[in-house]
Parts: C-alpha cells; structure tokens; sequence
C-alpha cells in the first residue's frame, strides 16, 4: 500500500470535514439564535428533499467511476473514455429533468409541508437554492472521476476544502451584513457547488489529460449498462430515505415544526461526525478498486483486513468521545435549547454508527463486485419496516421523537452488524463468518474506549470549551494506544514500530 498518497487522501478528506465541521459548529447557534429552531429545521429538511430527488439521479452517477477505474487500470483506455462520455452528456439530461421537477416543489411548497407562514418566502428560496445546487451538482459530476480512477482523493479534498471557504465566506458576510434569513445557506451551498464543480473540471483535464469528453463517443447502451447497474443503487437510495430521510418531514407533519426544530439539532452533531468518521473507509475506495482489477483474492483479502482494523482504531474514537462528552457539548454549543431530551436523542442517532464503524470498508464491496441488487433489496425492506414502526408508535404512543430517532438507528444497526459481513463473505466466495473475528475486537474496542473516556468525563467536568477540548485530546491518545495493543496484531504492531524507528533514524 503506498502510505505517502493514503496519507493525502486521508489528510485531504479530514481536513475538508473538519473546515465543513467548523462552518456547521459557529453557524448553527447562530442560525438558531437570530431566527429559531423552527425556522433552522428547514435547512436539513432541505438537504432531505435532495436525497429523495437524488433517488432519480444515483444509478447513473454512482457507478461511473467504478467503470472507468477498472477499465484504466485493465488497459482499455478506448472503453474508459466512453464511459466519461456517456457519463457527462446523461448526466446533463438528468440535470434537465431534476430541473423541472423542484421548481414544481418549490411552487407548491407551503402545500407540501408545515410552515410557519412568517417565513414561507425564506423557506421557498431556501429550497430554489439547494435545488439549483444539486442541478449543478449533477451536471458537473462526471469531472470527479479521473481524481478518483487516478487514487487522487487528495486533490477532490483540497477542491472540496475551497468550496467549503467559499461557503463559509458566503454565510459569514450575508449573516454579517444582511439581515438574518435561512436561505443563506442555500446560497451558499450554490455557490460553493459551482466552485468545486469548475475546479474539478480543471483537475480532471490535468490529472488524466487521455480522458475526454467528446459527443461522439456518447453510447446509449453504455449509458443504459451505467443504468442498470446502477439501479440497484438508487433503490439503496429511496431505501435510505426509508430509513433516516423521512425522519424530519414525518416530525413536521405528525408532531409540528418546533418537534422537527428539536430533532434536527440532535441529529446535526452526529450526522457531522458520520461525516468525519466516513472519511477513513472512503479514503481506501479507489485503492480498493485497483487492488480489486489487479491483485489477487489472496492479496485482496489481506488488504481488507488490514483496512477494517485502521479504520476501527480511528472511527472508533470519535464515536466513544462523543458519547462520552455529549451532554458538555450540547450545553455548551447551544444552552438556548440544551436538555436531556436533546442528548437523548443524539445518543439514538448514534446507535448505528456504533454497529456500522467496524464494518463501513466492507459496504463499498459491493459496488466494487457489482453486486448490489441483495444488499439493495435487504435495505429497502429495513427501510419499510422502519417507516411503518415510526407511523405507529409515533401515533399511538408517547415516544414521539424519541421513536423517530431509535427506530431507523436499531434496525441499521442489525443490518450493518448481520447483514454486511455475512453477505460480504459471500460475494468474495468465502465462508459466511470471515470477517467476525476482527468485528468482535472492534466492538471489544470500543466499548473498552467507552468505559476509559466516560471516566475522563466523570473525572474532568468540560465546563468550559478549553476543557472539553483537552478532554478530547487525552482521549485520543489513549483511544489510539488502545486500538494498537487490542485491534492490530502482533505482526502489525511491529511493523508499525519498524517502520516509526526507520524514519526517525533518517531524520536523525
């Protein structure tokens, strides 16, 4: 494995997390503090809306990249190119079609969903904004693929770390300047689309300057291969709005604006740190994707085992400290609307990132084999059964909230613990327990991370940011001494020591 580009990649890919994670930290409170929970509720609702219209859209863009990957790295650059090609000109035609469609959500918006009626307007261009930022999003799609067939995800971070300021810098002078309106921030999301979307159309041409884009190589039954084997993918979609999409706009209609208010700042923290904890596994994608096309299944299996035990150690992290220091952060990032109900709900959220962190390198498996039919249809069921759970306990009992949000988070944790390593097994023919062994180390892991860092928090109170940021840092550097006695094993251990000794004696 070259460490020097896993390093960039994964450099790259945290740092734009961390600059997202930092525009969400100062601007939410702010948001919530000029102009409510209610009117702030919208913003992830929004971002819903684009999941459940992204549906239409993902079949086609989520396996382009898969087959132009292998066909580079197989030797058949003619093939690699018709696919960028077709990718592009049908993407443009998607763009089209989405097009059309939110501006008839955006019309008929008010009729749709529960909005306070101060702030309609606000909320429709909200909406026209964070639609015109997936329109773009679509049509410019194709030019991240040559970053990704080349295993240069540090350079789509870096893109995606100048759109990130561009959005900031948007949010900032607007709320600054202007007076507070929520649909800012679908400005900015707009604008720093755009910016990531013209930078990637220059780092494609640099990156893999053999790759073009040319009309005539558009190929209608490439663009209904890409389709159909994408499919599959955008049933794994509305499966996941299923599951954790609806979860907003169901609190909206049964349980008013100010439930969905309250719910959409206890998901923000955790779907964030989702975020920063994705970053790892999708670092190794396109590594995984080359090793897949050239290596053998023996040579591929110890890569993957060597990858599910880094990304356990360091996703394991975040996830116990957060835990851990939940209701310190909360009382401290937003007092107006802190309670125990709020970190209760986080905590719900939680339950599936816990089950999914020692087995999220896994889930690009199938897409490498092309095998995403089951994983699809296994997915849409848990999706079903969620949604009709929420609608029942949710009108016939007190959970409320409370059953939004554990409901989604137990069944994806069953899905993820079960489902996922069983089925990853069996697409690379191997007996249906390979990947148990290492599951249960991570979980023994991660709940030994737990205990240690709860007794941190018990022991030094984070009443101030200064100390839940030095909480943060001493649970690191213990979570990472741990990880490397209980998850790596003895060969790794000395490898890693090797190889620490080798680069301080050259320095020296």
């Amino acid at each position: 494995m070259k460490s020097k580009q896993l390093f960039l990649n994964l450099f790259a890919n945290f740092l734009s997390v961390f600059v997202s994670l930092f525009v969400s930290f100062f601007v939410t409170p702010y948001i919530i503090n000029n102009i409510g929970k209610e009117a702030y509720s919208f913003v992830p609702i929004s971002s819903n809306f684009i999941a459940y219209m992204s549906i239409l859209t993902v079949a086609l863009t989520s396996m382009t990249a898969r087959f132009v990957t292998l066909s580079l790295h197989q030797g058949d650059g003619e093939k690699a190119n018709d696919y960028y090609s077709t990718s592009f000109f049908t993407n443009l035609i998607m763009a089209a079609i989405v097009g059309v469609i939110g501006a008839l959500i955006v019309v008929f918006l008010d009729r749709l969903i529960n909005i306070p009626a101060p702030i309609v307007w606000d909320v429709k261009l909200l909406f026209a904004f964070s639609f015109l930022m997936f329109f773009t999003n679509i049509a410019s799609n194709a030019f991240s693929v040559p970053a990704f067939s080349a295993n240069r995800i540090d350079v789509t971070g870096m893109i995606m770390i100048a759109s990130i300021v561009v959005r900031l810098a948007v949010i900032v002078a607007a709320f600054t300047f202007l007076p507070a309106h929520v649909y800012y921030i679908g400005v900015a999301l707009f604008l720093a689309t755009f910016t990531q979307g013209f930078l990637n159309f220059f780092a494609a041409r640099k990156i893999l300057p053999q790759l073009k884009i040319s009309f005539k190589r558009f190929n209608l039954n490439l663009s209904k291969k890409l389709f159909s084997s994408g499919i599959w993918n955008s049933f794994n979609q509305l499966s996941n709005v299923l599951l954790t999409g609806l979860d907003l706009l169901v609190a909206n209609l049964m349980l008013g604006a100010s439930a969905a208010g309250l719910l959409s700042v206890a998901k923000t923290a955790p779907i964030a740190l989702q975020a920063l904890i994705g970053v790892v596994p999708q670092a190794f994608n396109p590594y995984m994707t080359i090793q897949y096309a050239k290596k053998t299944k023996a040579e591929f299996l110890a890569e993957l085992r060597f990858i599910l035990r880094f990304c356990a150690v360091i996703t394991g992290i975040p996830i116990a400290g957060f835990l851990a220091l939940s209701t310190n952060f909360y009382q401290l990032w937003v007092p107006s609307v802190a309670s125990p109900e709020l970190s209760m709900l986080s905590i719900l959220t939680m339950l599936m990132t816990i089950a999914s962190f020692t087995v999220l390198p896994l889930v690009y498996l199938f897409t490498i084999t092309n095998r995403l039919k089951v994983p699809s249809t296994v997915i849409f069921i848990s999706g079903t059964v969620n949604m009709l759970l929420v609608i029942v306990l949710v009108k016939y009992t007190d959970l409320g909230l409370f059953a939004i949000a554990g409901v989604s988070s137990i069944l994806e944790g069953i899905r993820y613990l079960v489902f996922v390593p069983m089925y990853s097994a069996h697409v690379l023919n191997e007996a249906k327990g390979l990947f148990y062994k290492q599951i249960f180390r991570s979980l023994a892991y991660f709940f030994i991370l737990l205990a240690v860092y709860s007794l941190i928090a018990y022991a030094m109170p984070a009443t101030s940011w200064i100390l839940l940021a030095l909480n943060a840092l001493l649970m690191g550097v213990i979570g990472i001494f741990i990880g490397f006695y209980v998850v790596f094993n003895q060969q790794e251990r000395r490898k890693f020591t090797l190889a620490v000794l080798s680069k301080l004696r050259r320095k020296s």
